[in-house]
């Protein structure tokens, strides 16, 4: 049953994609980058690749609209194999160890509004995604209800920070220096590579494509409406950090620590730039708690790519049950199971920053698979036939293949650890490939 709507569906895109990264990065840009608008050239530069992946996944999600992301599509425009692995990588590295990074990034900050949290961060981050993870294990429509109303918040904060910007920070000059050898610096791509990792989730609306309402016209306006919104909210976002905190002041914030303290520096010199230093915990804090809604979607989204995967691989048909309110209970606590040990044995930071980019290897296999069915299927019907398709695909293909190159040859290590975990995971497939699915084109 489809018991999404449009809303429900943006809300999923929106609050997948905005976590810590837009407020994290800068910190790290500043320290690389000497001109202002180089760096908020890089966020342009990430929407437009993260738009030109959404235009080429609505068209395969429109004609597709069935649930689990990567896996339905590399199943179909590839091979089972190809889908298997992607469904599990995800399953791993898109969801459980991301969920597990904001909540504990949540918890950090939660212990400074509530001192005695902060002896027991994990117990707090353990509370937050048991806490979301029963609630999504409700009706469907009550999570989507959740979804919304967090998603609104998370928005409101951002705007409020970009108004604030404009009406109360003081008029001060760019800083700049020569813009075209500041482009064509090497930290400039190492800040790109970073700067697309913020973007990641504009596809979320494909992991859910089963459950949305009239998705030949709903799925493509929630990942490119939402798509959008992000990122003229990034773009924005900066503009208004570099408006509000001098450049001197974002340098002084160090780049080496790998913290919550760090990730949410820049939003407490914003507010105390705005109202003091009272008004750096309220601004701190709105950001933190925005970590809820990511949490929320990611929890949602997660269990569906398994409940899709369950659909079609009779050994893992239990993730597949549905109670009455339509919700893969089974899968949502297999997830969970999945969270608690990653967090338990914090092992989540090795799934993100190494295995991730196997997310970006699969990313770029769809899109060669859009490409080619364009090719060889001209003439197929489809429900939504994307703009520039053409165009929109060869440019994701540069950005994002360029971005693997340059990682390869600076983070070797990042590379082949993302192809290592593809290899266990196909080591998993092999036993089970008498079970793979018939392609359904």
């Amino acid at each position: 049953m489809r018991r999404l709507g449009l809303w429900s569906a943006s809300a999923i895109v929106v609050a997948n994609m905005i976590g810590t990264g837009v407020f994290s990065t800068l910190s790290y840009q500043v320290h690389a980058l000497p001109d202002e608008r180089a760096i908020l050239l890089l966020w342009v530069l990430g929407g437009l690749s993260a738009l030109a992946g959404a235009l080429c996944y609505a068209e395969l999600g429109a004609g597709r609209p069935r649930s689990g992301g990567e896996y339905l599509l590399l199943t179909q425009l590839f091979h089972p194999a190809v889908g298997f692995l992607a469904g599990w990588i995800s399953v791993v590295a898109g969801f459980a160890g991301p969920i597990a990074a904001a909540a504990l990034a949540f918890s950090a900050y939660f212990g400074k509004l509530w001192p005695p949290a902060a002896q027991a961060p994990t117990i707090v981050a353990l509370v937050l995604v048991s806490l979301i993870s029963a609630l999504h294990m409700l009706r469907v429509e009550i999570g989507a209800g959740f979804q919304v109303v967090t998603t609104a918040f998370k928005i409101l904060v951002m705007l409020g920070i970009v108004v604030a910007a404009l009406l109360v920070a003081p008029e001060r000059a760019l800083v700049q220096a020569d813009l075209a050898a500041t482009v064509f610096d090497p930290a400039f791509a190492v800040s790109l590579v970073y700067v697309t990792y913020a973007y990641l989730g504009w596809n979320a609306a494909l992991y859910v494509a089963g459950e949305v309402r009239n998705p030949q016209r709903n799925l493509p306006l929630s990942l490119l409406a939402s798509t959008a919104l992000v990122t003229l909210l990034y773009v924005a976002v900066n503009w208004a950090f570099l408006r509000l905190v001098p450049f001197a002041d974002l340098v002084r914030v160090d780049p080496g620590t790998m913290s919550v303290e760090n990730e949410l520096a820049v939003g407490f010199l914003a507010g105390r730039a705005l109202f003091g230093e009272a008004g750096g915990m309220i601004v701190g804090g709105a950001i933190a708690f925005t970590l809820v809604s990511t949490v929320s979607a990611m929890v949602l989204a997660g269990p569906r790519v398994l409940a899709a995967m369950a659909d079609d691989w009779p050994p893992f048909a239990v993730f597949g049950r549905r109670h009455s309110g339509g919700s893969p209970r089974h899968a949502i606590v297999f997830q969970w199971l999945l969270i608690m040990l990653l967090l338990l044995t914090a092992s989540f930071e090795f799934v993100v920053n190494f295995i991730g980019v196997s997310l970006t290897l699969f990313n770029i296999a769809v899109i060669v698979g859009f490409l080619r069915e364009r090719w060889r299927e001209p003439d197929r019907p489809r429900p939504f036939r994307a703009p520039f398709g053409w165009t929109a695909g060869l440019l994701f293909l540069a950005l994002n293949s360029w971005m693997v190159v340059f990682l390869s040859a600076n983070q070797p290590q990042a590379v082949l650890l993302s192809l290592a975990s593809i290899a266990v995971a196909f080591v998993g497939y092999w036993p089970l490939r008498h079970h793979a699915p018939e392609t359904r084109r």
